[in-house]
This record gives structure tokens, C-alpha cells and sequence, in this order.
């Protein structure tokens, strides 16, 4: 069993997620989107729920004290709620997000700039997680054709390699790849980057067709055709946790 809540601590609101189970003593431990908090099962009762809750806000507090970023993070996840906004590219979505009977989620893009979310009506799993796994998949068919155009103009203009086939992924530990194969991968949380990012993780990846290493002689190829490329390098590095959904 799990119960999600939203704790202030220092002045923002971090998600919590506390799961019940079978164990002697309380856990805590920094999740991708939540806050564990593990109790025993026989516990999670009455006012022991915040017994260990503000345990585990006081031991929160004192990891930000030697590592001030530490709960980064959670502040900049993305809420989604019927009627908002959701930017992406140089596209802007209005979400219409509707629960129905069915015990699984869809998205349909009506047109004009509208997309419908459809989520189970129950409240027993996590809606945001399912909202965005649905705006993933849907900006990853939205997109396939944009980014098939990008990697041929420049192959085309620069390299002449085959390429084997081009994908875009849901990726959060590299922007992009390059198999030996040429198979070229993609994350779609490039599409929140500026253009001239895109443009250089197209460019980089391109380039491996001809280096499959990161030598001088690749870092030239790139060079050459991208003279900033570093600031570019420079942006996916700060921005990363803003580059997502």
C-alpha cells in the first residue's frame, strides 16, 4: 500500500510517496519523482504516519545541508491538469485530461493545437506518472517526422552515410546515439532544447557514422561543421533537469 503526499521543507513542496510493508524500522530514500518513505506495515496508523514523516523530513534536511541540490529534482517536476498548457518545440498543446471507466490511459490529438488525455477514474495509481508517459508517447509519433528530416538535410549536406534506421526514445542517460549498425536514437526530451541544440546532437550523432569514438579526429568533424558546438554541450548539461516532460 502507498500513500502520496506533498511536504514543505524549506519553502517547497516535495513529493512524498510511503509505502507500507513488512518491517522492523522506517527507510527513507531519494526516488526519480518521489520521496520514499518505507514503515512497517503494522505502524501506519493514527499519528505514526507523521512520526516518521517528520523523522524523515528532519534527515532530508540535514543531507540539504551538505548537499544543497539535493532536492532539485522535485521542485522542477512538471504537474499537468486539465485545461493547462504544454509547450513543447515550437508547438503549444491545451490538455484536456478526462477520467473515464476504461483501467487504461490514452491520447488522441484532436487538432488545433488540442490533445486529449484519457485516464482511469480510480485514484488507487499515480495520474501524473500516467499523464506523462502519454504525453511521451504521443510527442514521440508527433515528432519522428521532424527529426527524420533534420538527420537527413544534414547527412545529406554533410556526411552521405547510410543510415539504417532513426529512432526516438524516451532516454534520460544520453541524447542521442549511434550503433555500429547505424541505428541512430534520439531522446524526445530534445525537443524542449532550443533548435541549434537539436541541430548539434543530430550533427554529433552523425558524426559517429564516421568516428565511433570521441577522438580529436570527431571532435574536428563536429567542429567544422558547428563551430559553437560547445555551448551548445554546455546547455544540455544545465538545462537537463528543464528538458523534460
Amino acid at each position: 500500500m502507498a500513500n502520496q503526499y506533498l511536504v514543505d521543507i524549506d519553502g517547497h513542496k516535495i513529493p512524498f510517496k510511503i509505502i507500507e510493508e513488512r518491517r522492523a524500522g522506517a527507510r527513507v530514500s531519494l526516488g526519480s519523482e518521489h520521496v520514499i518513505l518505507r514503515v512497517p506495515k503494522t505502524w501506519l496508523l493514527g499519528s505514526d504516519v507523521q512520526k516518521h514523516l517528520d523523522w524523515a523530513v528532519t534527515w532530508i534536511k540535514g543531507l540539504k545541508k551538505s548537499k544543497p541540490h539535493v532536492l532539485e529534482k522535485y521542485t522542477k517536476l512538471k504537474v499537468y491538469h486539465d485545461g493547462d498548457s504544454f509547450t513543447i518545440g515550437q508547438s503549444n498543446f491545451n490538455l484536456h485530461i478526462i477520467k473515464t471507466s476504461s483501467d487504461n490511459g490514452s491520447i488522441k490529438y484532436l487538432g488545433e493545437g488540442k490533445l486529449r488525455i484519457s485516464i482511469p477514474g480510480t485514484e488507487n495509481y499515480d495520474q501524473q506518472k500516467l499523464i506523462k508517459k502519454l504525453l511521451i508517447k504521443f510527442c514521440q509519433r508527433y515528432f519522428q517526422k521532424l527529426i527524420n528530416e533534420r538527420v537527413k538535410y544534414y547527412n545529406d549536406l554533410h556526411f552521405q552515410k547510410p543510415i539504417n534506421s532513426i529512432k526516438l526514445k524516451y532516454n534520460k542517460s544520453n541524447w542521442g546515439s549511434c550503433s555500429t549498425g547505424s541505428n541512430l536514437n534520439f531522446s524526445v526530451r530534445l525537443f524542449f532544447a532550443p533548435d541549434d541544440v537539436i541541430d548539434y546532437v543530430v550533427i554529433h550523432e552523425l558524426a559517429h557514422l564516421v568516428e565511433m569514438n570521441h577522438s580529436d579526429r570527431f571532435w574536428r568533424i563536429v567542429a567544422k561543421i558547428m563551430p559553437d558546438y560547445m555551448r551548445a554541450e554546455r546547455l544540455l548539461k544545465e538545462k537537463s533537469a528543464e528538458y523534460d516532460f
